[in-house]
């Protein structure tokens, strides 16, 4: 007979793969990621003595473009929406029907 994903052998072999198997794997991407950010850190460094530091940023050079938070969205249904209200605000008059 078949047993649950709940059933308590399931669990525990779920949870020795996870501590022997994956979590090797996942220790090894970490030390991979801390390495390559330690020697980009050690590269920025460099670069900044190489520079003597001199490189400064204006701030009031930068331009900074505001972004429209009114009208209408980019989504079909509020495409939906505006074609619909655009159609009803073409009639001219209480009699369009006839």
């Amino acid at each position: 007979m078949a047993k649950s994903l709940r059933a308590s052998s399931h669990l525990k072999a779920k949870s020795v793969k996870r501590r022997h198997v994956f979590q090797k794997v996942v220790d090894a991407r970490a030390a991979r990621i801390s390495e390559k950010l330690k020697g980009d850190l050690v590269q920025q460094k460099l670069k900044e003595m190489k520079d003597g530091g001199a490189m400064e940023v204006d701030d009031s050079k930068k331009e900074v473009r505001k972004i429209s938070t009114s009208g209408w969205r980019d989504a079909r249904h509020h495409n939906y929406k505006k074609a619909k209200k655009i159609k009803n605000s073409k009639k001219k008059g209480s009699f369009t029907k006839f």
